[in-house]
């Protein structure tokens, strides 16, 4: 009798276990933060979406700043959830997460691509006062083909030519903060430098991928090669932007972070660049940690 009495505390537990877990993952919530899952904010020619991660304290008499979250890959496209942990880390920190979806090679081209990072932008700004998001604070982070992207939304803020089809145009796709883990900033230096050629394998192969993403032949003066190059566009009124790269990144040469802090710098921008001998193309270690400090001081 004792037996059976066990067995059925221990059913009944495991069903409002069960249940309570089911609901948290249809309404989207977390002891730390909630997620609102698969906000439309571009209607074509495809449609693509965003999940927006808030931290429980948000209100909308109290907005919180938003940061973009860009997931890498190689320039393909991608769905975002693989930076899930990103989001949710800028989340339980205090800030707005929007983990966005956009469209890449082999199909789109780049200028689709920052047209998809921008329109996500601006939606953010449509849908502020609706989650209680501060539309006057928005970052974006992200690592390899997403610091890429990262810092063209930093440095291309106005840039009409890259603005695409101007969806939520009566919003603005300017950011106020951005951070890079392991970007391209500058896609003909990667490879006619001497020293960055020496410091990454298949050289190839990676024009090859990158070439597929611009869309042209690589050629040192083309005006697509150097318009997708982050460098190209930098100006004084850029945001402040913290760059992390690690020194034995074998996939994007570490000298891409430093040129691009050295340039920055020249124009008078806050460009913070930190470096580590180990940790390959993922960066720094502590770069979670980096990116929610920098936020703290730029965006709050």
């Amino acid at each position: 009798m004792r037996t059976k009495t066990l067995l059925l505390l221990f059913l009944n537990g495991f069903a409002i276990v069960a249940a309570f877990a089911a609901t948290e993952e249809s309404s989207g919530t977390d002891p730390e933060f909630e997620r609102h899952k698969g906000l439309v904010y571009s209607g074509g020619p495809e449609e693509l979406t965003l999940d927006l991660f808030l931290p429980h304290h948000a209100h909308p008499a109290q907005p919180v700043p938003c940061v973009i979250v860009i997931q890498g890959g190689g320039f393909r496209a991608q769905n975002g959830q693989r930076f899930r942990p990103h989001a949710e880390n800028l989340a339980k920190n205090g800030f707005a997460a929007a983990l966005v979806a956009y469209r890449g090679r082999p199909n789109h081209n780049y200028l689709d691509t920052i047209s998809d990072i921008k329109t996500a932008v601006r939606f953010v700004r449509k849908i502020s006062e609706e989650y209680g998001l501060s539309s006057d604070h928005i970052g974006a982070m992200g690592s390899s083909a997403g610091a890429t992207l990262a810092a063209l939304l930093a440095a291309t803020g106005g840039v009409e030519e890259l603005e695409g089809d101007g969806e939520h145009s009566e919003f603005s796709s300017r950011i106020q903060a951005a951070v890079g883990i392991s970007g391209v900033y500058d896609f003909v230096a990667r490879f006619t430098s001497e020293e960055q050629r020496s410091l990454q394998p298949n050289l190839i192969e990676k024009k090859k991928t990158n070439g597929e993403w611009i869309g042209a032949p690589f050629s040192p003066k083309s005006e697509h090669w150097l318009r997708a190059s982050a460098i190209n566009h930098i100006d004084s009124e850029d945001p402040p932007l913290l760059l992390l790269h690690s020194k034995n990144d074998q996939t994007v040469p570490w000298l891409q972070s430093l040129e691009m802090h050295e340039s920055m710098t020249r124009y008078g921008i806050h460009s913070v660049l930190e470096t580590s001998e180990q940790g390959g193309h993922a960066g720094p270690a502590n770069a979670k940690e980096r990116l929610v400090a920098f936020f703290e001081k730029t965006l709050k």
